[in-house]
């Protein structure tokens, strides 16, 4: 790598001669079996990554990973292939390429074993979210990044979208990081920093945000980029989801001075709410009535939306106003309130609390733990939101959270908005305006952007071979701790960092410069970077106008193209998926490996031109499918697949027999049922008299020896328990609905841990323990699937579009259509043009990639269950 392909075109062609692929390991020559790294960057336009693509099928190589992000329009792309020959002429077909479309480009060799041994390390992994009314500034970015480096942790990927911006949201600044951790590191150590001993100590994220003015929330990765579906989320009531203090309220009613009334009392909070209790001793009750309890700014938006995702909510307080929290719980939709108490003697207060609930913050660990349990809910799936911390001391504060999930910080003295929650907690500004949309909502108050002097604008591209802690600390020095009388003022307006199998990083800076003279300033820190081993590939000058509505034109029409194919996507199949967009000028925005070794899954996040018909682009996805066996799925990207709370399944999608033939077979009559099937096939019997005819067959035979039989004969569908296993753990609620019948049914509920189930029942002869060829009860019928899968979304609280339904035969095509996404696993014909998603790999796992859930999330939410 270096400087060598970082000029004009044709400098690419001049490095695939050899000077800069000679630099790597195992450079030079055509290295069978070797694997090529090769990075390009330059203006984003549509059909870039499908041009490649063409060269790289044609030389018959095997993409092991690739990833891409876009910076205010400058695209930023690398691919690492496997080389079986001819590793020189594939270089120069890719530069011949990068030159027609006025691209650069930078390779290297890695070694396919060494490749295997990085991804493989390991290594805990942290998700961080830093939150801030307030630009982003290289100095925030260096002391976090020097904080990681304190305890040992390399940054692996930062991403900040452009809809994260205040300058595009109105609301707020969000960067996202992914760090990687050293085994043994506790995430409260990372937080809150950590004791050395003889009074040093390493620092906390948290101190260093506040330093900043900004907000941090640390919780460990699983590759999912917001909470678990099923969690519990504990609300602090005073200057939390109040904008006040309620004990403050009440005594200004009751005519009270507070300030005056407390000067001198002692400043912990329980003694301090103590001391607000007694001054309200003798006066009448009925003064509580009087509180209207205002909510603060946000607070219905963000209770609305995670009630929404299913999560279960409380309040947890120390104020002893307990029928105002009672009122805000019924308003807010919240499942459980946890508050003491005033107590009243003859319609006045005595000045102490009721019962024997006498401090509740001394037991916020228990209580917790019991809303937790009863709900069954894991731990670190708890969530508090307030100042949870509060009071408590240094040990019991690191035990909550070492025990519970994030902490969110919030107090409406210092932040005025409660929807920085939502940030903090994964959502992102186009996620924020959706719902503001859907609740026709409008924000707190206008955003007026700070006055700025005359700035200038900068996107530069950072690079290396090598991903190490401190590294972003190193590239950002000379821009948070300049040297030189007038250092330039520097704003951060967009970061991302990607990493990928070969160890290294590629880093991307949108900064916002003052100073006397941009360009000196730009060329110090150019020469600083490269002076400490990193290369400086790109810098270009912008201006402002140019990227103010660029990040509306990327999130205008987002959409999400999953590919799946064993063992892995074939360059053949990702060329067509590539090329196919390209014919429909669809943009690729973003590319996401899914599956965590083998290139199986990959997602790719599109923006759809102005005007073009989905259908088109479906269709032409379609044919690629068909042509080359990956399955390829199409879905809108927005708010719509994180609310997903319920799945369906038809029992042969779980299962590998087909139920009836498999009991005709137990049963004798296979040649009969056989006959019957093909009668319906012909549509010479409808459902009806078809399933009349089947069952009719089976009159006289003993019940419970042929459902054992048949049940002892079942198999599950590869990837079946994995699936409902990780769904479960994720929150889903599971049914199957199936036409079969009960005892099969209710045995593979049993097996998989399934929430609900529906079949037909066979009736039994009480005397004899013999079927009497009939059935009882209503028939579940294709229409009464499809009602049912709406009555269990109504029992659950969640609406028609937040469920899924899998299905295989034409029997569930009422069901599939009826969902909020419906997919065809292995399905006839009929079935999958019916529907909109399919799969055909067999592997029902692989229905976790189109929900956006990667193997990594998997196979760690495996590992905990074990």
């Amino acid at each position: 790598m270096g400087d060598a392909a970082g000029g004009k075109p044709g400098a690419a062609a001049e490095c695939a001669g050899g000077r800069c692929a000679g630099t790597g390991e195992g450079g030079g020559g055509g290295g069978g079996g070797r694997v090529l790294v090769f990075r390009g960057w330059g203006e984003d336009k549509p059909g870039i990554a499908g041009a490649f693509m063409a060269v790289v099928a044609r030389h018959q190589c095997r993409p092991l990973d690739m990833t891409q992000f876009l910076l205010e329009g400058t695209l930023m792309f690398t691919f690492v292939l496997k080389v079986l020959e001819n590793a020189e002429g594939l270089m120069r077909d890719v530069a011949a390429c990068a030159d027609e479309r006025g691209l650069q480009l930078d390779f290297h060799f890695a070694e396919a074993d060494q490749l295997e041994a990085r991804d493989a390390g390991g290594d805990n992994e942290v998700a961080i979210s830093v939150v801030s009314p307030e630009p982003i500034s290289p100095a925030l970015l260096y002391d976090l990044d020097g904080v990681l480096l304190e305890h040992g942790c390399a940054v692996h990927q930062i991403n900040h979208r452009s809809d994260n911006k205040r300058d595009n949201n109105g609301e707020y600044n969000k960067v996202s990081m992914r760090v990687s951790c050293p085994r043994g590191l506790k995430l409260t150590s990372l937080i809150m920093g950590a004791p050395l001993g003889g009074g040093a100590a390493r620092s906390g994220l948290q101190r260093v945000a506040w330093d900043h003015g900004a907000e941090v929330t640390a919780r460990w990765w699983d590759a999912m980029n917001r909470p678990n579906g099923k969690s519990l989320v504990v609300f602090g009531f005073s200057h939390v989801l109040c904008p006040y203090d309620v004990l403050d309220e009440l005594l200004r009613i009751a005519g009270v001075d507070v300030e005056e009334a407390l000067a001198g009392a002692p400043g912990e909070p329980a003694g301090l709410n103590q001391r607000k209790v007694s001054l309200l001793q003798g006066k009448p009750a009925e003064l509580l009535s009087q509180v209207n309890p205002r909510l603060t700014p946000g607070a219905e938006l963000v209770c609305w939306t995670l009630k929404r995702m299913g999560f279960t909510l409380a309040i947890l307080t120390n104020t002893g106003c307990r029928s105002v929290v009672e009122s805000v719980k019924r308003r807010l939709g919240i499942d459980y309130v946890i508050c003491r108490d005033l107590e009243v003697a003859e319609g006045r207060f005595t000045g102490r609390y009721a019962g024997e609930l006498t401090d509740v913050l001394f037991r916020k660990s228990d209580v917790l733990k019991l809303m937790a349990d009863r709900e069954k809910i894991e731990y670190k799936n708890v969530i508090a939101v307030g100042e949870p911390l509060k009071g408590l001391k240094a040990a019991n504060a690191r035990l909550v959270m070492e025990t519970f999930g994030p902490m969110v910080y919030f107090n409406s003295q210092k932040q005025r908005d409660l929807t920085v929650a939502l940030y903090l907690l994964g959502f992102n500004g186009t996620d924020v305006a959706a719902l503001r949309r859907e609740r026709r909502e409008e924000k707190a108050s206008a955003f007026a952007p700070p006055p700025r002097s005359a700035f200038t604008l900068f996107v530069v591209k950072v690079t290396s071979r090598l991903r190490e802690p401190g590294q972003l600390r190193r590239i950002l020095e000379p821009l948070a701790k300049p040297q030189g009388q007038s250092p330039p003022q520097v704003e951060v307006a967009l970061v991302k960092q990607c990493s990928l199998q070969d160890g290294g990083i590629c880093l991307g800076l949108h900064l916002r410069m003052q100073a006397a003279d941009p360009e000196q300033a730009m060329a110090c820190f150019s020469r600083e970077c490269k002076e400490k081993g990193f290369q400086v590939q790109h810098i270009e000058h912008r201006t402002a106008s140019t990227t103010e509505m660029l990040w509306r034109h990327y999130f205008q029409s987002r959409h999400i193209i999953t590919m799946v194919q064993m063992p892995h996507i074939s360059s053949a199949t990702l060329r067509g998926v590539l090329q196919a967009m390209a014919a429909h000028d669809v943009n690729c925005v973003r590319i996401d490996k899914l599956s965590t070794h083998d290139l199986v899954a990959l997602q790719l996040t599109v923006n759809l031109p102005g005007g073009l018909e989905v259908g088109l682009l479906r269709r032409a996805l379609a044919e690629v499918s068909n042509e080359h066996g990956g399955d390829i799925a199409f879905q809108k990207d927005g708010m719509e697949r994180w609310m997903r709370r319920l799945v369906v399944f038809d029992i042969e999608s779980l299962i590998e027999q087909e139920v009836m033939d498999s009991i005709a077979k137990c049963a004798g009559v296979e040649e009969e049922t056989r006959a019957i099937t093909e009668r319906a096939q012909r549509g010479e019997l409808n459902f009806f008299d078809a399933l009349k005819a089947s069952v009719e067959l089976l009159r006289g035979r003993p019940a419970e020896p042929l459902f054992r039989q048949v049940r002892a004969g079942l198999t599950f569908t590869p990837g079946a328990r994995r699936l409902c296993s990780t769904l479960k753990r994720l929150g889903y609620k599971i049914a199957v609905v199936s036409g079969s019948f009960q005892p099969l049914v209710q045995e593979v509920q049993g097996q998989l841990g399934l929430d609900y189930a529906f079949a037909n029942t066979l009736e039994v002869d009480e005397t004899t323990g013999c079927l009497t060829g009939a059935t009882s009860g209503p028939v579940v019928t294709p229409q009464r699937k499809r009602a049912l899968l709406a009555t269990i979304a109504n029992v659950e609280g969640c609406e028609v579009s937040q469920t899924i339904a899998v299905g295989e035969s034409a029997k569930d095509i009422p069901m599939l259509n009826a969902a909020g996404l419906g997919i065809a696993f292995c399905a006839k014909p009929k079935v999958q043009a019916a529907t909109e998603l399919r799969i055909n790999q067999r592997d029902l796992s692989t229905v976790l990639f189109l929900l956006g859930v990667s193997e990594y999330t998997a196979e760690r939410l495996a590992a905990q269950e074990e």
